[in-house]
This record gives structure tokens, C-alpha cells and sequence, in this order.
């Protein structure tokens, strides 16, 4: 099955992306990066170039939360430490980990709608799904106190 085809089995309106600035951004894992740097802007251009045309509540609401992005955006020197996720479902532990460290960008619908070519990106654009066993070694390591 290609990906293309498991993207469209999964319930999309649960899977969002985060743009994740510094120095939050250091506590992502690689694996969970879709991309990095000034191609992250490159890409929000785009994405609020393509809802300029349409005007429905929704998108609205999608824009209001775009125009907070853009004014971060416009207030970094560096665009290096600065990263995109991979797409999350709601339903993940670590969707509520990464949500507390960025702005929620995307859903997975809109995502690929706007940017089509993403669709046989290379790389995944779903991050994937730990097991509890994995979820286990993401916590911090518990500390044993001395004496």
C-alpha cells in the first residue's frame, strides 16, 4: 500500500502538524521533524497565499491562527532551530507533548491540498506510531535520590 493510500484509510481531520520555534524546537525528536529552517517560511507563504481566495468560517478561523504564526514568524533572525513536524494524530501521547511546545500549523487535508506535491515526498509526513514500550523510553528517566 502506498502511502498516499494509507493516508487516505486514516481518519485525516484528527492528524495536525506544529511549527515549533526555539528553543522548544531542541526537544523534538529528528524523527519527528518533517522539515527545518527557511523552507518551513518558503511553505507558509504558500499555505497563506492559497486561503487569500477563499472566505468560509472555517478558513477564517485557520487564518486567524496563520496570522499568529506569521507574526512569529516575521520576529526570527535564525530560521535554522526552527522546526515543522510530522503529522500527529489527536488520539497520540505525543501529539499533547508537541502541541504544548509549538502552534498547531495544519491539518493533513489542507496540508496536501495546498501542497500536492508532499503527497510522494520521500519522507513520511506521518510521524509514526510508538507503542507503549517506546512511549516508555520517551519520559525522562526516573531519579533515584542519594544520600
Amino acid at each position: 500500500m502506498s502511502e498516499t493510500e494509507e493516508i487516505e484509510a486514516l481518519n485525516l481531520e484528527r492528524f495536525q502538524n506544529f511549527i515549533i520555534f526555539e528553543p522548544a524546537s531542541q526537544r523534538v525528536k529528528d524523527i519527528d521533524i518533517l522539515m527545518r529552517g527557511e523552507e518551513i517560511y518558503e511553505i507558509f507563504l504558500k499555505v497563506e497565499a492559497s486561503l487569500e481566495e477563499e472566505n468560509s468560517l472555517e478558513l477564517q478561523i485557520m487564518k486567524n491562527r496563520l496570522s499568529k504564526i506569521r507574526k512569529m514568524l516575521d520576529l526570527v533572525i535564525d530560521f535554522e532551530n526552527i522546526v515543522m513536524t510530522k503529522f500527529f494524530d489527536r488520539i497520540w501521547k505525543r501529539y499533547s507533548y508537541l502541541s504544548n511546545l509549538g502552534e498547531t500549523f495544519l491539518d493533513i487535508t489542507t496540508f496536501l491540498k495546498v501542497l500536492p506535491a508532499y503527497q510522494d515526498y520521500p519522507v513520511p509526513i506521518i510521524a509514526t506510531r510508538l507503542d507503549e514500550e517506546n512511549e516508555e523510553d520517551e519520559e525522562d528517566p526516573v531519579v533515584e535520590p542519594t544520600f
